[in-house]
């Protein structure tokens, strides 16, 4: 009981370094939201992308990019509502979007280039 007191007052100490799920150990900051809530977003475009490129035809591909980025989209916007941090949330979302958004409009000019040389 009284072990269970100091660590609720401890727990509850605004000067705790409070452990978020996102990556465990690691204080709030810039590196654990971006290794938690962009990059696998990021990682979902590129997989997704590849996958287009591998097996859709070359009539369909633009659609396809744009189901491969609505999805994505998605994925950064559920990871964002998942990770509950307001502060810096327009920052995260940001980085996230202008990031598959690049990598999808890579895609395309690597896809468009290979199309011309066929």
């Amino acid at each position: 009981s009284e072990l269970r007191a100091r660590m609720l007052a401890i727990a509850t100490s605004p000067h705790f370094p409070h452990v978020y799920p996102s990556v465990p150990g690691v204080y709030p900051g810039v590196v654990a939201h971006f290794f938690s809530n962009i990059v696998p977003v990021w990682v979902v475009t590129a997989l997704g992308v590849i996958l287009v490129g591998l097996f859709v035809g070359v009539d369909h591909r633009v659609s396809s990019m744009v189901a491969v980025l609505a999805t994505s989209i998605l994925m950064a916007f559920v990871l964002q509502v998942v990770a509950y941090q307001s502060g810096g949330l327009v920052g995260r979302l940001s980085l996230a979007l202008t990031g598959s958004v690049l990598l999808t409009a890579l895609a395309a000019v690597v896809f468009q280039v290979l199309s011309v040389v066929d």
